[in-house]
């Protein structure tokens, strides 16, 4: 990567590369798409990122690292109930559905290539830890946290994802197909049904 990239440069090749493959898909992009993209020559492109695999690394860190900031949006763990967080991680999610459409396909994309790419999967794993995280501050943080029997608790983070990613999956290859409003309501209310039990099973032991 060029060293006196700017901030701004580094943003337009990242935002052409998005809308590359967004298009294209991860296998079919090319370096001199990104160029075309970007409005500039090839040779300025190679000049910042020296190969294809330096550009999915870096988008894939400026999508994780918004992913996170947009996330403060919907998630306080000091002023915010751990129903209303879990209401959150859901909420977040069905907006980046409807409204972040080329971070979803793109994330869904990293998925399979990261089954090819090692580096890439080692990358997507982090982001699904740092997903988990996020969801076990929120669990740890009511009183359900002192069950000492944690192994359900440890499970809902993957449970949840697991939710938020199916909804994804589903409905952007068949929109309108069910009611986004209705599946997160039905997702946080499992959620949250697992969590009451775990807390009632905790306080009759």
């Amino acid at each position: 990567m060029g060293l006196t990239m700017s901030n701004d440069v580094k943003e337009k090749i990242l935002k052409a590369t998005m809308k590359v493959i967004s298009k294209e898909k991860i296998s079919g992009t090319r370096m001199h798409m990104i160029a075309n993209e970007a409005h500039m020559s090839q040779a300025n492109l190679h000049y910042h990122f020296s190969s294809k695999n330096d550009i999915l690394i870096s988008l894939l860190d400026k999508i994780q690292e918004e992913f996170s900031n947009d996330r403060k949006n919907y998630i306080n763990l000091e002023n915010k109930s751990v129903v209303e967080n879990i209401r959150g991680f859901f909420d977040q999610k069905k907006n980046d559905i409807l409204n972040k459409k080329e971070f979803d396909y793109t994330q869904i994309d990293y998925w399979v290539q990261g089954t090819v790419n090692e580096e890439i999967k080692l990358k997507f794993q982090n982001t699904f830890e740092i997903w988990r995280d996020s969801i076990r501050e929120v669990l740890y943080k009511g009183d359900q946290g002192e069950d000492k029997d944690t192994k359900h608790l440890d499970m809902l983070p993957y449970l949840a994802v697991s939710l938020m990613l199916g909804a994804s999956l589903q409905y952007l290859i068949d929109e309108g197909k069910f009611d986004l409003d209705q599946y997160f309501d039905l997702a946080e209310r499992m959620i949250l049904g697992h969590i009451q039990k775990i807390t009632s099973s905790c306080a009759l032991t």
